[in-house]
């Protein structure tokens, strides 16, 4: 994170505003699998772009621009839940266990459906939610997975197997 006063140009208008229009929809995805609060997911939102608009690197491609945002607010998410204030919060401190971006959602069978998952999604170990939604909401295989998250990609299978696992206990016992 730079310093306060630091004299380093922020990236392009334009570039930035790209980037939002191209991956914030799925930044705001990647951040729902992570985060109850729309508040929260609105916060992890501005940060990963304001955090693209400071890095001064350079991407190797589009993918790479992509994965380097879903990294960048996955970690936000992670940083998010390790505040102590964070940790002692209850479901009810928070509003309730009903998720805001699915309260306008109808009662149709696909929607229900969506609603459970994403609920069980939160319900499961936040290193297979990462994975699982990288490999089924994003598309990535596990090499690709392996080298976001710095893993060995049998470490990625490992987890995306476990996931499933937790992920199906969840969803048959309602819990």
């Amino acid at each position: 994170m730079r310093k306060k006063g630091c004299s380093k140009a922020l990236r392009d208008h334009a570039d930035i505003t790209e980037a939002v229009n191209v991956y914030g929809d799925t930044v705001m995805r990647a951040c729902a699998v992570h985060l109850r609060q729309q508040a929260d997911r609105d916060d992890v939102f501005q940060e990963t772009f304001l955090r693209y608009a400071q890095h001064d690197g350079a991407f190797n491609g589009e993918e790479h621009r992509k994965a380097w945002l879903i990294r960048v607010a996955v970690n936000v998410c992670k940083d998010l839940h390790k505040r102590a204030d964070r940790k002692h919060s209850s479901l009810e401190e928070e509003g309730g266990s009903e998720n805001p971006a699915l309260a306008t959602v109808d009662t149709t069978s696909a929607s229900t459906q969506a609603l459970d998952l994403q609920e069980a999604l939160q319900q499961i170990d936040e290193k297979y939610r990462t994975v699982l939604y990288l490999k089924y909401y994003e598309g990535y295989n596990a090499a690709e997975i392996g080298q976001m998250l710095g893993q060995p990609e049998n470490t990625v299978y490992t987890n995306l197997a476990r996931g499933r696992k937790a992920l199906k206990e969840v969803l048959a016992h309602g819990d």
